[in-house]
């Protein structure tokens, strides 16, 4: 028992994630967490776009302090977060704040504007790290950060519940598109397009012809929410018959993934949502990565970087999955 627990419980927090959006969206069973450990405490969250979006629609927060669209490793960015950040946050006084994602700007905001006493997934995080921006973390941190309040992160589930009207919204795009009903309905999703360490844009698209040859298959190039990076990259390089979703909303985004029969994709957090939805999917990942699959319908096509491994590999599982998930469906029907 942390010394957390032997005290009241802080009156606010202002919980803070300035990771990119597939790498933050841990945070939303983070916040549930912390709601009940903590269910009489003020929670504001400050996060990208597409998480703040989820927070808001499932009321997880009282307040939520959207920061855009967050690329890695861009450093530009932290003069205007700060500025953001600071506008909204300089309304309460907070006893607390959870620094999931510790770079400096967040961490000058916290701990010489606002003076609040600060916890990050480490207590002395490299200042070599900050200044470049802060490394990627997975769910551990979220943990780690939750635990030195006396909270405990049971459940690390997403819990995304789509509403029935951004299903019918997307039925009706898919309709628009010309879909029958029938074709296999495959998205594809990357982190960041084009970036150093993901799968190469042009493999995405190899990917989704192939499959749309093979099967009709309808294609979605899903872009996270607020951008439109990957959908501009992917455009020409997809059938003339594909969806391309452009800054969708965030609940947008998750209906496309409960719709899809597969989704491909090269971020955990995007392949963690498809596997809470009961959606196939492949993450393209890299061999030092310790996650594991989470069920028989999470693949994981590993290799020594992601720029490595090959269409070939991925569009093999990528039939196995849609003939298994289409024979299921049969012997359930």
């Amino acid at each position: 028992m942390t010394h957390w627990a032997m005290q009241p419980p802080p009156r606010a927090i202002l919980a803070i994630d300035t990771a990119p959006f597939a790498h933050s969206l841990s945070l939303l069973a983070a916040i549930r967490a912390l709601r009940i450990g903590m269910p009489q405490t003020y929670v504001a969250v400050a996060a990208t776009t597409g998480v703040s979006e989820l927070l808001a629609a499932a009321r997880l927060a009282d307040e939520t302090i959207d920061l855009g669209v967050i690329k890695p490793h861009n450093g530009s960015d932290g003069l205007k977060r700060l500025a953001r950040l600071f506008k909204r946050a300089r309304h309460r006084e907070y006893d607390l704040v959870l620094d999931f994602s510790p770079k400096l700007d967040t961490q000058v905001l916290s701990r010489f504007v606002m003076r609040a006493r600060t916890v990050m997934p480490a207590r002395l995080p490299r200042v070599i790290d900050m200044l470049i921006g802060g490394a990627q973390r997975g769910a551990g941190s979220y943990e780690a950060v939750l635990r030195q309040i006396g909270v405990e992160l049971r459940d690390e589930r997403l819990g995304i519940i789509v509403p029935a009207d951004e299903h019918a919204q997307f039925e009706k795009l898919l309709e628009r598109s010309g879909s029958r009903g029938g074709e296999p309905i495959v998205v594809l999703y990357a982190a960041d397009a084009g970036r150093e360490g993901g799968w190469p844009v042009s493999a995405f698209g190899e990917t989704g012809q192939r499959l749309a040859n093979a099967f009709g298959a309808r294609i979605v190039a899903l872009d996270e929410p607020g951008d439109e990076g990957f959908t501009a990259a992917i455009g020409a390089l997809l059938p003339k018959s594909a969806i391309r979703l452009a800054a969708p909303r965030a609940l947008q985004f998750a209906a496309a993934m409960a719709r899809a029969s597969l989704v491909v994709t090269d971020a955990s957090g995007a392949a963690q949502m498809a596997t809470d939805v009961c959606t196939p999917v492949i993450e393209i990942t890299e061999n030092q990565s310790a996650r594991r699959a989470a069920s028989d319908f999470h693949r994981l096509v590993r290799g020594p970087s992601r720029g490595r491994i090959s269409t070939d590999e991925v569009y093999e599982l990528a039939c196995t999955l849609i003939q298994s998930s289409r024979s299921a469906q049969l012997f359930q029907n």
